[in-house]
């Protein structure tokens, strides 16, 4: 998995260091890739990745219906935001389906000395996901493991000013579909996570400083996760 993550995460840092453009950006954090096996079933994870520092929580509150949360915070290079989202939705085995809101602010400075901002802006996004896959598998001995596919597709409405002379506006509303994948490996209480998310920003127009934001096309994420309350851990 190092082998792997290991260059992913350098491919990241270099397309963010090479991006010097005026175009107000987005980068996505990773989805909540969880399935639930059990009524009461609570997981809980810290991660690390291209979005910043990120924890999410999900609750499963009946034999099939459950909701799920995430905050992401920091940024990289000279971006910064703070990403709040919460979701509810059906699950039954091997399946999650939901649909909530994404809320929140970004903004990036001008150059390294992290002094002038170049643009600021909120942002709302309401998205439907599809969690697909196996949680707590046998591997060997007592590992378990996770193999998980996400589908979120996310409409994001963004205002924002940059922070110019004029104040220039900007406004932007486009469609993102994000597949994405994790590996899940460690025990029956907790997992370390590796999160890959590839966001499609789908437009028919160019990127505008005022009207059509940059979505970076890749996340990557490092993290730990916690079950608790599951009583059959193996599918």
């Amino acid at each position: 998995m190092k082998k792997i993550a290991l260059p992913i995460l350098l491919f990241c840092l270099i397309i963010l260091s090479s991006c010097k453009s005026g175009n107000y950006k987005y980068f996505a954090p990773t989805v909540n890739p969880v399935l639930f096996h059990d009524k009461g079933e609570v997981h809980v994870s810290a991660e690390v990745g291209t979005s910043g520092f990120t924890t999410k929580a999900a609750v499963a509150l009946t034999e099939h219906f459950g909701v799920m949360g995430m905050y992401n915070g920091g940024g990289l290079g000279n971006y910064r935001s703070h990403e709040g989202e919460v979701a509810a939705g059906y699950f039954t085995k091997n399946l999650y389906v939901s649909g909530g809101m994404g809320f929140g602010s970004n903004f990036a400075f001008t150059d390294s000395t992290h002094v002038a901002k170049q643009y600021e802006g909120s942002f709302r996004r309401p998205f439907v996901q599809l969690n697909a896959g196996i949680s707590g598998g046998k591997i060997i001995g007592g590992i378990k493991g996770d193999a998980v596919f996400c589908l979120k597709n996310s409409y994001l409405f963004y205002d924002g000013n940059h922070l110019n002379t004029t104040k220039d506006q900007i406004h932007s509303e486009y469609f993102v579909v994000e597949p994405g994948f994790l590996m899940g490996l460690g025990s029956k209480a907790f997992r370390f996570d590796f999160l890959l998310g590839f966001p499609i920003h789908f437009t028919n127009n160019p990127l505008s400083k005022y009207s059509n934001a940059r979505t970076y096309p890749l996340n990557v994420g490092f993290g730990i996760r916690f079950i608790i309350g599951r009583k059959n851990n193996e599918i």
